[in-house]
Order: C-alpha cells, then sequence, then structure tokens
C-alpha cells in the first residue's frame, strides 16, 4: 500500500516537472492519484508542506531564474514560457521569491533561491496505523480558535494549549484543524474545544458526517504532525474514500491516549 501510494505521488510530481512550461490540469493530478481533486489539493499540501498552486509557482520560478542565467532567452519571452501573461506579471513574482529583479540576475548570482523538486522516499510505516470508520457522528462542542497555518499549527498549537488549558480541567479535550476549501493557500484556522462550556468559548457544531478514526499515542506535537502527514501520504490515497470539507479532528483520552479523525464520504 504504502510503496504504490509513493509511486502515485511521485508521477504526480513527474508530471508537474514535464509540464513546468504547459497549463497543468488539476484534474489530470487528481486522476494520476486515483482521487477527486479537494482530496488531491490536500494530500499534497500535507504531504508537502505547499500548496499545488505555490509548488508549481516555486518551480517554475527556480526553472526561469536557470533560464536567465544562461542569458539565450529574452525576459518577456521566459515569463511566457512558464505561463505569466506579461513581463511585469513575472517579474513581481520573481522578485517576491528571490528578492530581486530579473534583470539584476547576473548581480546576486550568489542569492538565487533554488527550490527543489519534491522527491517521496519509500518507508514502511503502514503497519504504524490502527483505524476503523465510524459513521454518521456529530460533534456539537465549545471551542475558541486562533489563525494560523498547516506548515505552523503543530509550532503553535502547543502554546495555544498551554495558555488555555487551565481552562479545560476535568472538560474533554479537542483539537481540531480548519483550512481552506480549495487548499489553494495555506491558512487555516485551529480550534481548541470541548463538549463542555468554558471561559470564551463559543458553541461550533459540526454537521453529521462518517470519519476515518486512528487510534495513536499522544508523544508531541511534532509526532503528531508527522503522524498525519503519514496518514495523509500512505493511508488516504489507497482507501477508496474522499476527503470532505470539514476539519480534522484529535480528541485526547486519559493516559496519553488520542483518536485522529479524518473526515470522508
Amino acid at each position: 500500500m504504502n510503496k504504490q501510494s509513493n509511486e502515485r505521488f511521485n508521477n504526480l510530481i513527474k508530471y508537474i516537472e514535464q509540464n513546468l512550461c504547459e497549463d497543468i490540469s488539476y484534474k489530470k493530478l487528481s486522476q494520476i492519484l486515483g482521487v477527486n481533486e479537494y482530496t488531491m489539493h490536500r494530500i499534497f499540501l500535507f504531504v508537502t508542506d505547499y500548496t499545488v498552486s505555490e509548488y508549481i509557482r516555486k518551480r517554475r520560478l527556480t526553472k526561469a531564474a536557470l533560464d536567465l542565467l544562461e542569458g539565450k532567452e529574452k525576459i518577456i519571452d521566459i515569463a511566457i514560457k512558464y505561463n505569466y501573461d506579461s513581463s511585469q506579471a513575472f517579474s513581481r513574482a520573481f522578485r517576491s521569491m528571490m528578492g530581486f529583479l530579473p534583470s539584476e540576475i547576473n548581480d546576486n548570482k550568489n542569492n538565487i533561491k533554488y527550490f527543489s523538486q519534491y522527491e517521496l522516499k519509500n518507508e514502511d510505516i503502514t503497519n504504524e496505523f490502527n483505524y476503523h470508520i465510524e459513521k454518521n457522528i456529530e460533534f456539537k462542542l465549545y471551542a475558541i480558535s486562533m489563525k494560523t497555518t498547516i506548515k505552523n499549527c503543530h509550532n503553535v498549537a502547543p502554546l495555544f494549549w498551554k495558555e488555555n488549558l487551565q481552562f479545560l480541567d476535568n472538560k474533554t479535550q479537542f483539537g481540531l484543524l480548519e483550512y481552506d476549501k480549495t487548499c489553494s493557500i495555506n491558512e487555516a484556522t485551529y480550534y481548541i474545544a470541548s463538549t463542555d462550556k468554558f471561559e470564551n468559548s463559543k458553541t461550533l457544531n459540526l454537521k453529521p458526517a462518517n470519519y476515518l478514526v486512528f487510534d495513536c499515542e499522544f508523544i508531541d506535537a511534532n509526532y503528531m504532525y508527522e503522524y498525519i502527514r503519514k496518514i495523509y501520504r500512505t493511508i488516504i490515497p489507497d482507501s477508496g474514500y474522499e476527503l470532505i470539507d470539514m476539519p480534522d479532528i484529535e480528541e485526547y483520552l486519559p493516559d496519553d491516549k488520542l483518536k485522529i479523525y479524518i473526515p470522508i464520504n
């Protein structure tokens, strides 16, 4: 299972690499991975830490920098080559990533920020997972929230918990991660929640849904971050289920036990 999932994801990366000068179809990427578009975007974000559009943009600009160094093409031709509508749009994107303009490439050869092609390593971790399906679960919670990103959530969530844990003594404890439906941006909202009302909390009701439920131990936030990334990398593509636009949920249990709920069709 793990090997097949890795192979499909690497094929997706290969397709992107071979079509950086073409229009890249999200539908085609989804077909390569064997899932719908929303699931593809969500898997890609969790596996690479980048949205699909962000990854493609960074790879195109890296290739463009190499072309500029060769000096064989005009800036406008390189812009068009990598799907920019104008040299102005290309220059803005290039400067945003590199810190200098395309015309200044020869003075900044040592300052180029190369963004490498992503490579997914084979890793046999399938046996780490203990999961089952629970159907038609409805969560009625009270919650407080903070804005974050997928990349940074595991860094800032522990402090958020530390600041508010005093209000959840002897109460059920949940963590929820909600993010953009299209996964076109990296912004996210992290919730601390409980079935019991606590200070500053507001009602958060989730509609009934089906979930893949993973049983594991809580070690620390970094471990959980990598654990969930592995779920998205190895289990989701081969599960036969599609993801839906609802938050991932962590339920904290006694003795450092944890349940992770991944919403599915």
